[in-house]
């Protein structure tokens, strides 16, 4: 949309995580290295928390991407389900092919599938990209329990990834914007007010440059101010989500000494879950998206070849039958009414 009057080769900006726009951080750097560490070594559990937002999804994709190696990488994007639906999806992400009855048969597979690749000197990787099932903040507080100690002492290295300082914001929106095939755009006083807004969390960086670029193309302006971020920000009636205040402060807990201290301990979880839904529809938007990319092409190529079908010349027995059948049964659908189509009334004017 914008994309011209920029001179930009494509959306910089974009919500679905992309390996290519990756960008390293320090921490994502260390990150990123204690991934690679533990597929190559072997090491057991990594396990990578971080607050939604923070570029996990995109760094395990760049790691897929980008990796090498004697590796079957499987990568399970939603965990919310039960124990045989989680072994279902296991064997489809490793393409265990086959009708399973049972959770006896569905074991054996997979558990054949692991000999076979063992025999084969590969080395089998799971990466779980949905541990804010378990609770995206609590997750360190879940593995602390003495249930879960045998699995605590397995994970061999556990990282955090907090949200981007002041000067690592500007980075990361110059370094989008020029991977994109621009420059500039944003001045300094801008980068800063955009700091301020997001506090470094790269996803809501991307939501607000982009709706700034939109915004910007639609009023000519070559170049964006911070005065203009917020009018866009006020347009939009400000964030949807809780001012966000400092980030080590927000990461301390405290038991409720009283019932009112009660009561705001239930509200920030009732928030926390709130920002924590938001996230995933924005996933759940990026996943129709791409579902769409995929299929649409298919459609295409279906219709062309169902318009090149040859036609079927029936025996003359099931042409007589065919022409006996009662009226109401071969007669043409009438046409639609006009204005009683759900779609006609969204086009009236005024809706």
């Amino acid at each position: 949309m914008y994309e011209q009057f920029y001179g930009l080769k494509e959306r910089p900006f974009n919500l679905i995580p992309d390996p290519d726009y990756l960008y390293l951080s320090p921490q994502h750097k260390l990150a990123k290295a204690y991934l690679e560490y533990g597929i190559s070594q072997k090491v057991g559990f990594v396990v990578l928390t971080g607050e939604i937002g923070a570029g996990k999804t995109t760094l395990i994709k760049s790691l897929i991407k980008n990796y090498s190696g004697n590796h079957r990488l499987g990568v399970l994007y939603q965990t919310s389900v039960g124990a045989e639906d989680l072994l279902e999806l296991l064997l489809q992400e490793f393409e265990v092919r086959g009708r399973f009855a049972s959770r006896a048969t569905r074991l054996a597979a997979f558990n054949q599938f692991l000999l076979t690749a063992y025999s084969r000197r590969e080395h089998v990787v799971l990466m779980v990209d949905e541990a804010q099932n378990l609770g995206q903040a609590g997750l360190r507080d879940k593995l602390k329990h003495p249930s879960l100690r045998q699995l605590a002492q397995r994970i061999a290295v556990h990282y955090h990834l907090r949200p981007l300082e002041r000067l690592e914001t500007r980075e990361y929106i110059l370094f989008r914007i020029h991977r994109a095939g621009g420059s500039g755009i944003f001045n300094e006083e801008a980068l800063d007010r955009i700091y301020e807004y997001t506090r470094g969390v790269p996803r809501r960086i991307n939501a607000w440059c982009d709706l700034a670029l939109v915004a910007g193309f639609a009023e000519g302006r070559q170049e964006i101010g911070a005065d203009f971020i917020d009018t866009v920000i006020a347009a939009q009636g400000g964030t949807l989500e809780e001012e966000i205040g400092d980030y080590d402060a927000a990461e301390e807990k405290s038991e409720p000494s009283s019932p009112r201290a009660a009561l705001t301990s239930g509200n920030n979880n009732l928030k926390a879950e709130i920002t924590e839904l938001a996230g995933r529809l924005t996933r759940l938007e990026g996943l129709c998206l791409e579902i769409s990319n995929h299929l649409i092409p298919v459609m295409t190529e279906l219709l062309a070849k169902k318009s090149s079908l040859p036609q079927i010349d029936l025996p003359e027995e099931q042409e007589e039958e065919l022409h006996q059948l009662p009226e109401a049964m071969t007669a043409e659908p009438p046409p639609p009414k006009k204005g009683n189509s759900w779609w006609s009334n969204w086009l009236k004017p005024g809706k």
